[in-house]
């Protein structure tokens, strides 16, 4: 029995030690195999990927319902290869690039967003639809409904489901005011938010100016396509210089025939300085008042020498006058043939009314006032008076 255990424990070697250097040999068997490993599946896929090319084939990629499919396909367009691997479209789905997208050579990606449930709610309208973007304005826009980048939208979960119909996401409408401000005569439409021409006015950086006239209070509520009118006045002063026209003046002399004509002094016009103040709204001049006059060169009269002046002017103003009667009077107390004002004047000069006396009496106020009977009858043309 004895010899019997000592053949069995000869029989039995020792186990080897674990040494430095076989885990190091181990290790690089491991690391051989893996870069072998990943040589041969590189030369798998670009020996692939260049059969799929040189047969005039894409590769096609597409990402969907959480899961990944790359095919080669003859296909021409997204939506082509999408057919021929089965991949249905439902209504709503984002598919990117789109499906009448025309396939590159090589390697072409696709991502496929399933639609999900929105409720579009727009003031009083409710909508569903169905979507595949994930972008609340977005939705909204597939959908065709108009949103004015002054529009806000909300988003909350669907909780009432008998109520909301759906239980996807409800996607809120907070529609902007529609507003138009008439500023300095220009027309701006706004959409806003603010709730009162104040708030408005300070959104838009609108300065009211004291003496701005506007036709709404600056605290009154904005209304739907309310128009705001702010009409600005301006007042500035202006300086011109007018010309001063020059007079005439006729001196008869009796020894001169009668169409006898002589420029004694040709005269020239004067000029004087004019300051306004001008008052202005949107621009436009409503107002002028005269500050100041200042005669700058004064004007000179045309002196002209002419022969004995013809009765016709004078005869003119006698019978528009007074009808040539000496003794007319009329209601203002005018007396005369030339009707004096008043009639005392006359009276004192011509206490008979006799027709020569008040003649001369005429004719002399003729030529101290206007210069003889012609330049009289060219102002009485002109105011009927004289």
């Amino acid at each position: 029995m004895s010899d019997l255990r000592k053949k069995l424990s000869r029989s039995k070697s020792a186990p080897k030690k674990y040494t430095i250097k076989r885990a190091a040999a181990l290790i690089a068997f491991i690391f051989i195999f893996i870069l072998t490993s990943i040589s041969f599946s590189h030369d798998q896929l670009s020996s692939g990927n260049s059969t799929a090319i040189a047969d005039g084939q894409n590769l096609v990629s597409v990402f969907y319902d959480g899961q990944n499919k790359t095919v080669a396909t003859g296909a021409n367009t997204v939506g082509e290869a999408l057919k021929k691997m089965g991949i249905t479209i439902q209504n709503g789905d984002v598919v990117e690039p789109a499906v009448n997208k025309v396939l590159d050579r090589g390697v072409t990606n696709v991502n496929i967003y399933r639609a999900l449930t929105y409720t579009i709610v727009d003031g009083s309208k409710t909508t569903v639809t169905s979507s595949g973007y994930r972008s609340p304005r977005k939705v909204i826009e597939q959908q065709g409904v108009v949103l004015y980048p002054e529009d806000s939208v909300a988003t909350e979960r669907a909780s009432n489901f008998v109520g909301d119909v759906s239980v996807g996401q409800k996607l809120i409408i907070d529609r902007a005011t529609p507003v138009k401000v008439v500023l300095s005569g220009k027309t701006f439409e706004f959409r806003t938010h603010s709730k009162t021409v104040k708030d408005l006015l300070s959104e838009k950086g609108l300065e009211v100016k004291p003496k701005d006239i506007i036709n709404a209070s600056i605290d009154s509520p904005i209304t739907d396509n309310q128009t705001i009118i702010i009409s600005r006045l301006a007042q500035r002063i202006s300086t011109e210089e007018i010309p001063i026209p020059q007079t005439e003046i006729q001196n008869v002399d009796s020894t001169k025939p009668s169409d006898y004509t002589s420029v004694q002094d040709p005269g020239a016009p004067g000029k004087k300085v004019v300051s306004y103040l001008i008052t202005e709204q949107d621009g436009i001049e409503q107002n002028r008042q005269v500050l100041e006059e200042k005669i700058t060169l004064a004007a000179r009269p045309r002196v002209v020498v002419i022969g004995p002046v013809d009765t016709s002017y004078k005869m003119f103003i006698y019978y528009n006058e007074s009808g040539n009667n000496p003794t007319r009077r009329n209601s203002s107390g005018c007396l005369g043939i030339g009707q004096a004002c008043p009639g005392s004047k006359l009276l004192a000069v011509c206490p008979d009314l006799d027709y020569n006396c008040e003649d001369k009496f005429f004719t002399d106020y003729a030529n101290q006032r206007y210069g003889g009977w012609y330049n009289a009858y060219i102002f009485w043309r002109k105011n009927h008076w004289w």
